[in-house]
């Protein structure tokens, strides 16, 4: 059985292809999304999912969530039973418990997976999600982009063989994309993608919680954010979300919060919540409009839009992109749903998909007498992509070349993000100026190689790109003992 997993930073999910369609696999309390959070007791016990976030309440110390928000960074999580663990291998415990409810549930194993990944992650971002499937122990067949998943079960789910321009529209948890896309029945042609990170539904809960918090305050000089009160602010954050979700269909929600002998009911109004969807929105729209630039489309040459993401439910949010596209977003399918479902497609080699990468990539290289960010490979080229740039020694039998790998669009190194800075060996006795071509490409799940060729002496190899935000072999062997040694409930 291959699946579709939608590793999301509040729920996640897997689908599979049952009868010819895709359907989602409940997991083992029934439930169709698992919460992607993780406790970690002090027994060493993994939880994932419900239980663990509503154990969250009572054990703060002991629990991740928005782990996907950490991915690509060296950010280390102190858990309750003493141990130190790395984001990759939080969501290794994320995936298991998805794989694991999965095989229950059908009754046979897992072959095969396909992961989803935000459109807008990085080169270190989406190696980081590739390590974490290695440290689960599942045999990866690709990722694909979570809008482009979302595209895919969305065509399929129309019928459609016509020529249809799309835009998907992912606002979730704690990331956003936009994709625009050219699809003709299964066939899947992305056309631009662009997105913004630490973006989502988490920024409401945090505002409705601040707000919370500014009451006690003021009015019983409680400060919830003191470590004494994290229980209480716990319980708050648990709370937020839910008067989030309900503000979507009632004028105004209540906070009942309990710290001590006191006792506060404050009430949140939908004008309140409306007041930060719009500065989210806003930030978003600016996103669309230049994505839509890339793509070379107008708004008029738009046939959907359709949402994905939990968030993207906000009324103000389908009426905002109503106003700007002049479409009334599809409503057609379960925007929680539509990405791991497309996964579940793609998984069975369903249709054809052909991507475009997010972000440029280039290296440092002299003009004049300063560094600057040499750009070769531009954002959305279409995957896979491979370029080639010359470089000449600079002397006489030179041993090696410095090359440092970056992402990003400006010119300024300042400005983008450094992916690697290593030196790379050349042949011994090697004349001044002699060529060297360095060759960098994106493989279709959007991960960098790097290739260095010296002609003159016959040598062409490829390089490990040293990460610096990423574990390396020796890293990946010693925490897969670990994650694999943790049973998970």
């Amino acid at each position: 059985m291959n699946v579709g997993i939608d590793l999301g930073t509040t729920f996640s999910a897997v689908a599979r292809i049952r009868q010819g369609r895709p359907e989602l696999i409940p997991n083992r309390e029934g439930e169709r999304l698992t919460p992607s959070v993780v406790l970690v007791q002090e027994n060493g016990r993994v939880v994932v999912g419900s239980v663990a976030k509503e154990q969250a309440v009572i054990q703060p110390d002991g629990v991740v969530t928005a782990v996907k928000n950490y991915m690509g960074t060296r950010e280390e999580f102190l858990l309750a039973d003493g141990g130190r663990y790395l984001p990759e291998v939080i969501s290794s415990f994320i995936l298991r418990r998805l794989v694991q409810d999965a095989q229950r549930f059908a009754g046979q194993p897992v072959e095969g997976a396909v992961i989803t990944i935000p459109a807008y992650f990085t080169d270190v971002q989406r190696k980081a999600t590739i390590d974490a499937a290695r440290l689960a122990n599942i045999p990866l067949l690709s990722t694909i982009n979570e809008p482009t998943a979302a595209a895919v079960y969305y065509v399929s789910s129309l019928g459609e063989t016509g020529p249809l321009n799309l835009m998907v529209y992912d606002l979730g948890g704690g990331t956003f994309d936009v994709t625009i896309i050219a699809a003709r029945g299964l066939d899947i042609q992305v056309l631009s993608t662009g997105g913004l990170s630490h973006t989502g539904g988490k920024d409401l809960d945090m505002a409705i919680a601040e707000y919370v918090c500014q009451v006690f305050s003021e009015t019983h000089e409680i400060n919830l954010e003191d470590e004494e009160y994290q229980d209480e602010y716990q319980e708050l954050m648990l709370k937020a979300e839910s008067c989030k979700i309900q503000l979507s269909s009632r004028e105004s929600a209540s906070i009942p919060l309990r710290v001590g002998r006191v006792k506060e009911n404050v009430v949140i109004t939908r004008e309140f919540l409306e007041s930060k969807v719009r500065k989210l929105y806003l930030r978003t729209e600016s996103v669309v409009k230049r994505a839509m630039r890339d793509a070379g489309l107008t708004f008029s040459q738009l046939d959907r839009v359709v949402l994905v993401g939990g968030s993207s439910k906000i009324p103000l949010i389908q009426s905002s992109l109503h106003n700007l596209t002049g479409i009334v977003p599809s409503a057609d399918v379960n925007p929680d749903e539509a990405v791991a479902l497309g996964a579940a497609i793609y998984a069975g080699r369903c249709g054809s998909v052909s991507d475009v990468c997010s972000h440029s990539i280039g290296i440092a290289a002299f003009s004049g007498e300063r560094q600057v960010n040499h750009i070769l490979i531009s954002r959305s080229s279409r995957l896979p992509c491979q370029v080639d740039e010359s470089f000449f020694t600079i002397r006489k039998n030179q041993t090696g070349i410095f090359v440092t790998l970056t992402e990003g669009e400006s010119s300024d190194l300042r400005d983008v993000t450094i992916l690697s800075e290593q030196e790379i060996p050349l042949p011994e006795g090697l004349p001044e100026g002699t060529e060297v071509i360095v060759t960098l490409s994106l493989d279709t799940n959007q991960i960098l190689h790097l290739k260095l060729c010296v002609a003159a002496a016959g040598v062409c190899e490829e390089y490990t790109i040293n990460r610096t935000q990423n574990m390396d072999a020796e890293d990946l062997k010693k925490w897969k003992g670990l994650a694999l040694s943790k049973t998970i409930f």
